[in-house]
């Protein structure tokens, strides 16, 4: 061993702490511990039970509550702060003036004012601030900048960098408003940094912007959810895109030299470069494309290769980064990002979103304008913006009822404004959102489900919000409650082929074993029938069929497109038990006119129960998807794929959870009993429902918001 390997090891280790423990802070923990000369030493979190498990994955001695406390607890060299940007500035500022260096997750703070007193808290106590600027040391990154360093390319004379967003899970499963619409400029505000700092890195700091901000109505509330940015930089101009509208999301930078121009994906994490080049035009017509695509098949078959390596990592930038600024502060040098970009992303920043106005959170947005009221009864619907609230809504207003529709804030509310009901926003899974909702409320259609996101938000959705519901009702006097269930709760398993659903088929009784949907309505089916014989409020229990119209993928009832083949999971005579979506709220209507039906469950669904094949015909064969070829799956090629897909799923770690219950909720060929619905109440389906499907669907079908499936 050398002398300067010796002095290598006896170096002391940077001590790391980390204050905010969520996702990212998964990220910088791998980097950091994946290093010879730094070691995690301290965590900061509020939610101590999270910290506690976040901490013993990463090995971290000391975990506090605060950022005070930790500092109070243990000497740091460095911090991470790795908060929601509204606490970056507060938390940065109380590390610096301990003589503390700090590594800033993006935005480093909100306004220019603050990033200067960052950095000059930092310069008078001779400690370094870096904000994660990731993506300039993206691989792809790095090599394009070794090409312009080598001159090859030229001058850069214009940079196009631009992101198209998809909603994550974290941001629709959070209760209320996420925290990203609270930040100054909102859910876009989150992301526009890296688009900024790719941007004006090569612009240099801007003295024009020019901003055109739109709502398409991607985002509630008529937040901006399309954001263009033009500049005009010191050494360069740039164009900036941040958009929630394009689909499929893209996450991209092209730079443009007067020798060529460069171009980095980096959802697909691949660098095309292009040259002038001195063959004619008519050549390199013709060969520009081979030359692009063997390139784009290289570089995939090299990201196949470190993904199988485990060398294709995700914030592969944070590992070129971190390092880095360890090395600025051993080495007292400047660090990897310059203040001067830091300031120049933070001041476009606030032109960008100086007139960003808060959305509401909670409670009444609209009040009513309903017209011709003539009902005594005041009707409160849950998750009234989704596919079946909305049509209940439709049918209560066109009856003469009051109507208050409970909805997230951030769904859209557009359809339930042009009805003129009371909208009031909320959160089913808090119960003083309910308990307000439900105030001078008689009756509550709980349509209320968790359709999108992680499976633990759906449970949580579909059970919470139902006890929420049961707990509010109670305390505010409301007389009566129609819970809207549904068919996925039935134990196909225990169903024969040809039998009758009725209001006494047994339940499914392994509900997890069928996705979250089904272990949600399941588990929310169970806490209804528990107040069945509540004296008040009265519960009615509605379990409608696989709901179609308004709107709904005509695909889906019969299976999935795939290429040119529609891929049927059944046989062609199999019984599609089916709903129109409006039926099921004129079902609605006579189980409020009834009060006979109070303490009852009614199975809904039309009669007419057209098989696969009358329905491919007359629906799918008359629609803009009428030369797809149908190929039918029977059920033993299900189950022999489906157990294919377990075994392959087990090598994997991940992939399609199939099994025989899932199978059978799609397979079995059922049939249903309306009979007490119609003895009760008198309500009848009109006839031809596809017909009905036929003349009233859209030209181009589109899934709706909050569609329930069967299973």
């Amino acid at each position: 061993m050398t002398i300067s390997n010796r002095q290598n090891e006896d170096k002391p280790r940077l001590r790391v702490g980390i204050v905010g423990c969520g996702n990212v802070a998964e990220h910088h923990a791998s980097c950091v511990s994946g290093l010879k000369n730094a070691q995690m030493v301290g965590l900061a979190d509020l939610n101590e039970e999270v910290a506690q498990v976040f901490a013993r994955k990463h090995c971290i001695p000391t975990v506090k509550r605060s950022l005070s406390e930790l500092l109070d607890a243990v000497d740091l060299d460095v911090l991470h702060v790795t908060t929601p940007p509204a606490h970056h500035y507060e938390c940065a500022k109380l590390a610096l003036d301990r003589g503390i260096n700090v590594f800033v997750e993006k935005p480093l703070a909100f306004t220019q004012m603050e990033v200067d007193d960052l950095y000059e808290r930092a310069r008078s106590r001779g400690v370094l601030i870096c904000p994660d600027y990731i993506q300039l040391f993206h691989p792809k990154m790095q090599k394009l900048l070794g090409e312009l360093k080598s001159g090859k390319l030229g001058r850069v004379v214009h940079v196009e960098s631009h992101w198209c967003l998809n909603l994550e899970d974290e941001i629709r499963d959070a209760e209320g408003l996420h925290w990203t619409y609270r930040l100054p400029g909102g859910f876009l505000r989150d992301y526009t940094s890296h688009v900024l700092y790719q941007a004006l890195y090569f612009a240099g700091p801007p003295s024009k912007i020019k901003v055109n901000r739109k709502s398409l109505g991607a985002l509630p509330q008529g937040l901006t959810d399309h954001l263009t940015i033009e500049i005009e930089g010191k050494h360069c101009t740039a164009a900036v895109l941040l958009s929630c509208l394009p689909r499929p999301s893209s996450y991209a930078l092209r730079v443009y030299c007067d020798q060529g121009t460069a171009e980095i994906d980096f959802d697909t994490q691949t660098l095309l470069i292009a040259r002038n080049s001195a063959l004619p035009r008519r050549i390199t017509t013709v060969t520009t494309n081979f030359v692009k695509s063997w390139r784009l098949s290289t570089q995939t078959v090299g990201n196949v290769w470190n993904y199988l390596s485990g060398a294709l990592v995700p914030y592969a930038g944070l590992r070129v980064l971190i390092p880095q600024f360890y090395e600025a502060i051993e080495g007292q040098t400047m660090p990897p990002v310059s203040q001067e970009l830091a300031v120049a992303v933070t001041r476009t920043e606030e032109v960008i979103f100086s007139d960003y106005k808060e959305p509401v959170a909670r409670g009444l947005y609209v009040p009513s304008s309903q017209a011709g009221i003539h009902r005594e009864k005041k009707v409160l619907v849950t998750g009234a913006s989704g596919y079946v609230g909305t049509a209940v809504v439709k049918a209560l207003v066109e009856s003469g009822y009051y109507v208050r529709a409970l909805t997230r804030p951030t769904s859209k509310t557009a359809a339930l404004e042009q009805l003129g009901v009371e909208v009031f926003l909320g959160d089913i899974r808090r119960l003083e959102d309910v308990q307000s909702a439900s105030s001078g409320m008689d009756v509550i259609v709980h349509a209320a489900a968790g359709m999108k996101g992680s499976a633990e938000a759906m449970v949580d959705t579909c059970v919470r919000g139902t006890q929420n519901v049961a707990d509010a009702a109670a305390e505010q006097g409301v007389s009566r409650i129609i819970y809207i269930g549904s068919f996925s709760v039935y134990n196909f398993n225990d169903l024969k082929n040809g039998e009758c659903i009725t209001e006494d088929s047994s339940l499914e009784d392994k509900p997890e074993t069928r996705g979250a949907y089904t272990l949600g309505k399941t588990r929310a089916e169970h806490l209804a029938l528990a107040h069945m014989g509540d004296s008040a409020p009265a519960w009615t229990i509605l379990r409608p069929s696989l709901l179609v119209g308004n709107g709904r993928d005509i695909l889906a009832p019969v299976g999935s497109k795939l290429g040119n083949f529609l891929i049927c999971m059944g046989s062609p005579g199999k019984k599609l038990l089916m709903l129109h979506v409006e039926d099921l709220a004129t079902a609605v209507l006579r189980l409020l006119e009834n009060e006979n039906t109070a303490r009852k469950v009614f199975v809904v669904s039309d009669p007419e129960s057209p098989t696969v094949r009358q329905y491919t015909g007359a629906c799918i064969r008359q629609s803009p998807y009428e030369r797809l070829h149908v190929l039918y799956v029977p059920y033993l090629a299900a189950r022999v794929g489906a157990l294919a897909a377990s075994v392959l799923t087990k090598l994997l770690g991940r992939g399609p959870k199939i099994n025989k219950r899932r199978l059978l909720s799609v397979y079995r060929n059922a049939d249903t009993d309306i009979t007490p619905l119609i003895r009760e109440t008198g309500w009848m389906p009109p006839a031809g429902l596809l017909a009905r499907l036929k003349e009233g669907e859209p030209k181009t079908a589109a899934q709706p918001e909050e569609a329930i499936p069967v299973a």
